[in-house]
């Protein structure tokens, strides 16, 4: 199956390095990227010839459309792809918060939205607990400040966490207003609450901690089937703090879920 590439960041470069390399039953097809200086740049250190296309020809010309983009271009990514009824795997948790109305438009288009787990754990065990009766979902996420100083809600705010001494909490609401908050940051929190008991029931913090070289999530569940805790810590990616290395390889795990012949979990 040809699969396409849009944008170029971190992620987008793992997903295409490991496709590269040979992820069974794919291949990778081209990229999109809004610098396509940057990408050629990227595509260099690959030392692999990928091709670079516009948005329209990419995806008229792949199964699978693997979306790597900011959340400002989710929208028009995810109304393409339905459009021509192609599978779209993202890691725009917020993006599809603010579009819930393009799962329906996917469902009478044969088209389907996949969300990539990204830098989180225990999507399955939500989406489980989730067929019964959730009562209550907490999040705390942690990073260090250098993940968090280009959040459009600190510059907003003039929050000031370049010389923290000490954790502060800098933002404390639902899941639904902590991914407008930090579009690019709290992924995971639209994530844990599109797969549990809603993004807008879903209790999210976010703390500035200097004490700290990673990010982490901790999240808490209350259920009538189940009470459980899950917590990580990710690596940070050199070029983009604020993004965990293993949200690219989750994309790629995602990928070969999807003709493997065992899949484990739900």
């Amino acid at each position: 199956m040809n699969v396409g590439i849009v944008g170029f960041g971190s992620i987008g470069t793992e997903v295409a390095r490991a496709l590269v390399k040979g992820v069974e039953n794919f291949s990778l097809y081209g990229i999109t990227s809004r610098s396509k200086s940057n990408a050629e740049e990227r595509i260099s250190k690959i030392k692999k010839n990928i091709k670079i296309f516009d948005l329209k020809t990419l995806i008229h010309n792949c199964q699978i459309i693997i979306d790597c983009a900011p959340k400002e271009a989710f929208k028009d990514i995810a109304t393409r792809c339905i459009n021509e009824g192609k599978t779209l795997i993202t890691v725009s948790g917020s993006g599809i918060l603010d579009n819930l109305d393009l799962i329906e438009i996917s469902k009478k288009n044969n088209s389907q939205i996949i969300l990539a787990t990204g830098a989180i754990l225990g999507l399955d065990a939500l989406r489980a607990a989730a067929e019964s009766k959730i009562h209550s979902v907490k999040m705390t996420t942690r990073k260090p400040p250098n993940a968090l100083s280009n959040a459009p809600y600190v510059i907003k705010n003039n929050i000031e966490i370049d010389r923290l001494s000490e954790a502060k909490l800098i933002f404390k609401g639902s899941a639904s207003e902590g991914a407008k908050a930090f579009p690019a940051n709290v992924n995971v929190a639209a994530a844990v609450g599109l797969a549990g008991i809603g993004a807008n029931k879903t209790e999210l913090q976010i703390w500035a901690d200097p004490n700290l070289e990673r990010n982490t999530h901790k999240v808490e569940v209350k259920s009538d089937s189940a009470e459980f805790e899950m917590s990580i810590q990710n690596v940070q990616t050199p070029e983009n703090p604020g993004t965990g290395k293993i949200t690219g390889l989750s994309v790629i795990a995602c990928l070969r879920g999807l003709k493997s012949s065992l899949k484990v979990g739900s």
